[in-house]
């Protein structure tokens, strides 16, 4: 499953926002990866343009993979912001149901995190 939100604002416009809002939710910017720009170093001229966030709560980190280090495949957790026909969208993965796939106990704390993750979709949306 994943979320989607359609937005007025432009890719940069979100990331800029996202920047500033993850600290308020106690996540950090770990990377942000331009794919657009990326694939025009290697010679394709892409047209949308989409940034991949990668995006970590520490605290929440270190539950996880205290319990569970098989969980770091799915770390850090990741947003994507890109332009397709005109729209901006922000997306992610359902966490719930990463997480579930390899660790069913961690169900709790990964919804947890997740509507922490969508609230912050939210605000930046």
């Amino acid at each position: 499953m994943q979320y989607m939100e359609v937005t007025k604002k432009s890719v940069q416009e979100v990331i800029n926002c996202l920047k500033e809002v993850s600290s308020k939710y106690k996540f950090g910017i770990q990377h942000i990866h331009n794919v657009q720009e990326t694939l025009k170093s290697k010679g394709i001229d892409f047209k949308n343009e989409c940034q991949i966030v990668d995006i970590c709560n520490p605290i929440i980190a270190e539950k996880f993979l205290s319990e569970d280090m098989s969980l770091s495949i799915i770390m850090p957790c990741k947003i994507s912001v890109y332009s397709q026909d005109g729209e901006t969208f922000i997306a992610m993965n359902s966490l719930v149901q990463l997480v579930d796939d390899i660790n069913p106990d961690l169900i709790e704390l990964a919804q947890e995190t997740q509507e922490q993750l969508l609230e912050i979709i939210d605000e930046i949306k």
